[in-house]
């Protein structure tokens, strides 16, 4: 039909909708459309909105409209309460309730969203509203179900912000421009500083840390791609002192993004104060080891310190005399003093005296003016007589009066000279053999040798040598310029290093790392880098082991060794000896001790 003629319920006030108007139109829409007459009476309900309300049989003619639907607009603010008002489209989100009396259970109620439109006849006059609503089941399910998925990530986030709140460790992250952006209380318990105040700032400015101007590992990770893992750094808190920590970095994702990085910030101050510990335990004064030997030789320094009595050092030559001198005068109350180092085999003969005690102007030829002996010098600290088997002895008498009454007169003056000196002395050789020569006083060798401190060899104690290989290393990298670092030797050079029996004792020990450390083009000494006196002594195990079974004693075997290093550089000693890291002289001695000299 061209027109449609619905009553409202009031014969004298029908309703004719327009011509554009068609029922199959509305009844083939796929939402809920209701057509409600001025008076608040149904005109048309289309089929979906009989489905969704439940209305199986149809509804009767002008039936109430709250008799059918009633929804939460209904009781707010009703549209036809406010005719003039009813804007041309207005939409609401709500419940329909429905009603026993529609085959619908009581109080179930369907959420839903409404569009309220005025209906105009012809004439432009509004005679009704056109309800049209849509079911939001699934779009309310969608919503609640996102609130859960959103209350779950919040207590996810709240779980995850807990935990990193609680963490020992610091944690902090920072954007691309290494600016901080969080930093967890483990940061503000292990800096003393806030979050709000660093919140915003570099890092460097922050953290203040050794690398900021060079490998910091924040920047290391951005340029490299990749974190780094338990990176040594010492940072400066808030108090301004340092604290060594360990870090570790990675980058911080927003989805497939990188937004900036994050870092776990672990505090090693109770690690170095372990690190400390044990090498205070093997290294005392520049003393470096962990075999029973040295162990034992560090108990005796801190002993001596306690005493003022003379002592005497033997051990051969690069064994560390020296340092232990200097050990015994730092621990004992003299450390604020002087400490004076003679070396007796560097003097003329006929300068002994006066380079001792000194002398007045006019004592001897070339004596212009008065000079101050090494004696005078040391007062009230300690004097260190290395090398004591070389000196004269016409002189020793006048050293034994010095040790015995601390009293000495100048060359060329009768004025007795009073000092308190502590007296150290050391020799590579054995004096038991000068005194039976007749080159040494048997009463200043018993005179200095109150307390004998012996120096074992390095082939004594072999096990220390890893220990002294890392000191070694450490001061080449000090020293070199480019600050490179060698902090690894490969097993096949420890090996060779762990096997040569080191003639020149510790001092050749260091020659060698230096020469490794200046021939090796990587961060690892390699055995082709050592040197070839080293190297010498590793190519001929089988003759060695051969050696051993034979029943050679050490002492012929170090000659066996001399003798075969000398053949090989044509007896050239300065070339042996810069070899072995050793002085010309000691090796001469060497050459001398094994009836080698040619």
């Amino acid at each position: 039909m061209n027109k449609s003629v619905l009553k409202s319920g009031r014969a004298e006030n029908p309703v004719v909708l327009h011509e554009n108007f068609h029922t199959s139109i509305l009844e083939s829409i796929a939402e809920g459309i209701v057509v409600i007459g001025l008076d608040k009476r149904i005109i048309f309900v289309n089929k979906m909105a009989k489905e969704l309300i439940g209305l199986e049989h149809g509804i009767p003619d002008g039936v109430a409209c709250d008799k059918i639907i009633r929804t939460d607009l209904c009781l707010r603010n009703c549209p036809l309460d406010a005719v003039g008002n009813i804007s041309s489209c207005a939409s609401h989100f709500m419940n329909i309730n429905l009603y026993k009396d529609n085959n619908c259970t009581e109080g179930t109620s369907i959420p839903l969203c409404l569009n309220v439109a005025p209906l105009y006849d012809k004439s432009g006059s509004m005679v009704g509203i056109i309800e049209n609503f849509r079911p939001m089941s699934e779009a309310v399910r969608i919503i609640e179900s996102l609130k859960e998925s959103n209350i779950v990530l919040s207590q996810e986030k709240d779980k995850v912000d807990s935990i990193i709140e609680s963490l020992a460790d610091g944690v902090i992250t920072v954007d691309k421009d290494l600016r901080i952006t969080s930093f967890n209380k483990g940061m503000e318990k292990l800096t003393g500083l806030n979050a709000s105040d660093v919140i915003g700032h570099t890092c460097k400015k922050i953290l203040n840390a050794d690398n900021c101007a060079g490998d910091c590992p924040f920047a290391f990770t951005l340029k490299n791609g990749y974190g780094l893992a338990n990176v040594t750094e010492r940072i400066t808190g808030s108090d301004g002192n340092v604290i060594p920590v360990f870090i570790s970095t990675a980058f911080l994702k927003d989805g497939e993004h990188d937004i900036g990085l994050i870092a776990t910030v672990r505090d090693a101050s109770e690690i170095e104060k372990l690190k400390k510990e044990i090498n205070d335990r093997y290294n005392f004064s520049n003393i470096i080891g962990k075999s029973v030997p040295v162990q034992q030789i560090f108990e005796l320094i801190e002993t001596l310190g306690e005493t003022d009595c003379a002592v005497l050092i033997e051990g051969e030559s690069g064994t560390g005399k020296e340092l232990v001198a200097r050990a015994i005068h730092h621990e004992s109350s003299r450390r604020n003093r002087r400490f004076v180092k003679i070396n007796c085999s560097a003097i003329v003969e006929g300068l002994f005296e006066s380079e001792l005690f000194g002398h007045v102007r006019g004592a001897f030829t070339g004596a212009i003016k008065d000079k101050i002996g090494k004696f005078e010098l040391a007062d009230g600290g300690t004097i260190f007589l290395d090398e004591i088997g070389e000196m004269p002895l016409a002189l020793q008498s006048k050293l034994l009066r010095v040790i015995q009454d601390m009293e000495f007169e100048k060359v060329g003056d009768n004025k007795t000279v009073k000092v308190d000196v502590r007296v150290i002395a050391a020799t590579n050789k054995n004096l038991q053999d000068d005194i039976k020569g007749g080159s040494f006083r048997e009463d200043l060798y018993y005179r200095l040798c109150i307390v004998p401190v012996t120096m074992p060899p390095l082939r004594e104690r072999k096990e220390d040598i890893p220990l002294l290989v890392n000191h070694f290393l450490a001061k080449c990298s000090l020293k070199s310029q480019n600050r490179r670092k060698i902090i690894e030797v490969s097993p096949v050079a420890m090996s060779a290093l762990m096997d040569y029996d080191w003639p020149g004792n510790i001092r050749e020990l260091e020659n060698a790392i230096e020469h490794a450390f200046i021939r090796s083009k990587s961060h690892i000494i390699d055995r082709e880098s050592l040197p070839p006196a080293v190297n010498a002594f590793q190519v001929q195990p089988v003759q060695s082991l051969a050696d051993r079974n034979a029943g050679l004693n050490r002492a012929e075997s170090e000659k066996q060794n001399l003798k075969k290093l000398m053949d090989r550089f044509n007896w050239n000693k300065t070339v042996v000896a810069g070899h072995l890291g050793i002085g010309r002289t000691t090796l001469w001695r060497k050459l001398k001790k094994y009836d080698l000299v040619s």
